[in-house]
This record gives C-alpha cells, sequence and structure tokens, in this order.
C-alpha cells in the first residue's frame, strides 16, 4: 500500500490495488491515513533543529498563556490543513475507482449500444462516434461520477469517466500511455483504454482535453485533422 501510495506499481499492479481499495472501505481509510502522514512528514523542516536558548521557567499563568497560543496555532493548522487533504483523498478515490471500473468494463462482453443521458460525457460521446467507437455500457455513482464505455470495431475499449468536481491530474508515476486525466469546466475527466495503441490513444485524449476546454471555433480545425489522422493510425490492437 506505501508503494501505491507513492506511485511505485506497475500499471497492473496499481489496477490490482485499486480494485482492492474500490471494494474495501477499510482498505480505502488505511490509504488514505498514509497519505496523510506522509505529507505531514514531508511538510516537516529540513535538518537538524538549532538548540533553544536557555529560558527561565515560565509561571503557572505563563504556561496557561503557552497552551493558549499553542491550541490555537494547532486549531489553524487544522483547519488549514483539511482541505487539501480532503481533496487529495477525493482525486485518489476517483482514480482508484476508475481504474477499478474499468478493469471490470473491459473484461466483460460488449453490450448494445447505449444511449448516453448525463450532459457532462453526451458531447464527448458523440465526438467518438465519428471515430467508430459505440457506447456499451454507462453507470452513475452515489457521489455523481459519470462512467461511460465504449468499444472499437476491433474491440478496443475506451471508458470516460466524469466527476463533478475538478481533479488533480494523475502524476507522471500513475500517467501511461493510455490513461489520461485533465480538469476543465468544473468537472474531471480521466480517459482509459485497453487494446489501443498509445499514439492513437493521445490523439483521442488531445481532442477530448480541447473539446472540453477550448472555444468551438478552435475545436472545429482540431477535429477535421484528427478525423484524417485517425484513418491512417495504427489500428486497435483487441
Amino acid at each position: 500500500m506505501n508503494a501505491f501510495a507513492d506511485g511505485e506499481l506497475a500499471p497492473a499492479q496499481q489496477r490490482a490495488m485499486a480494485e482492492q481499495l474500490a471494494g474495501s472501505p477499510e482498505a480505502a481509510e488505511r490509504l488514505r491515513g498514509i497519505v496523510r502522514l506522509k505529507q505531514e512528514l514531508q511538510a516537516l523542516p529540513a535538518g537538524d533543529t538549532p538548540p533553544l536558548p536557555s529560558l527561565p521557567a515560565p509561571s503557572r499563568q505563563g504556561w496557561r498563556r503557552v497552551a493558549a497560543i499553542a491550541a490555537v496555532l494547532l486549531v489553524t493548522a487544522a483547519v488549514a490543513l483539511a482541505p487539501m487533504l480532503l481533496r487529495q483523498d477525493a482525486s485518489e478515490s476517483f482514480l482508484a475507482a476508475s481504474l477499478a471500473a474499468h478493469e471490470q468494463f473491459a473484461t466483460t462482453s460488449p453490450q448494445p449500444v447505449v444511449t448516453i443521458a448525463p450532459a457532462a460525457a453526451g458531447p464527448v460521446s458523440s465526438e467518438l462516434a465519428r471515430l467508430g467507437l459505440q457506447p456499451v455500457w454507462q453507470a452513475t455513482s452515489a457521489t455523481g461520477q459519470v462512467r461511460v464505455g465504449f468499444v472499437g470495431l476491433r474491440g478496443c475499449r475506451l471508458s470516460l469517466h466524469v466527476s463533478p468536481h475538478t481533479e488533480s491530474a494523475p502524476s507522471s508515476d500513475q500517467s501511461t500511455g493510455t490513461l489520461a486525466g485533465w480538469s476543465a469546466g468544473g468537472h474531471g475527466y480521466l480517459l482509459i483504454a485497453t487494446g489501443m495503441p498509445p499514439a492513437r490513444f493521445e490523439m483521442i485524449a488531445g481532442f477530448l482535453r480541447a473539446l472540453t476546454s477550448e472555444p468551438a471555433d478552435r475545436v472545429a480545425p482540431m477535429r477535421t485533422a484528427l478525423l484524417n489522422d485517425w484513418r491512417s493510425a495504427q489500428p486497435c490492437l483487441a
């Protein structure tokens, strides 16, 4: 679990751990504790602390004043640190749950094409349909995360995960050739693929990132370029 928190696991091991975390609240809580501890340790100043000057012992009233000041500083630090930890926990939960959901989707038989209802994923679905990627699975979590799965003509699997909040992008250790994340318009996005060449995946990820964040007049020429490049790119491997 320490290696997962540090981003040191291989992609297959990350997916296995993410699936375990998604199904075990106890394991997810242990991971959050590890992340908090690492963040607190990283916040400590480096090097040895210089010796403190010798001071006369404070009176009982002085000790009470010191204790009161320490309590105020502790509460202030906790209030400042809590939102950061909550955002970090939420981003890790979104990534872990999305990896586990994609793994399950990638190993199940394709279903008939479904109609994508959520507004956050609808425009993306129509763009992917132009490339021959058809929606065959969708789900919405209790926290409002939308997940849509697509299947290509050669059987590759692509899943889009949309969070109702902005999310931290995967770190360089977590990112692979078929995993991309970004935030735009108040939403967090994760795109994951199985059986798709990295170059082909990067075409889609780059275009969808622009589609969700750039004005329509800038997206139009990128759409034309994508369609032209898509025909000549290495086909899916699945």
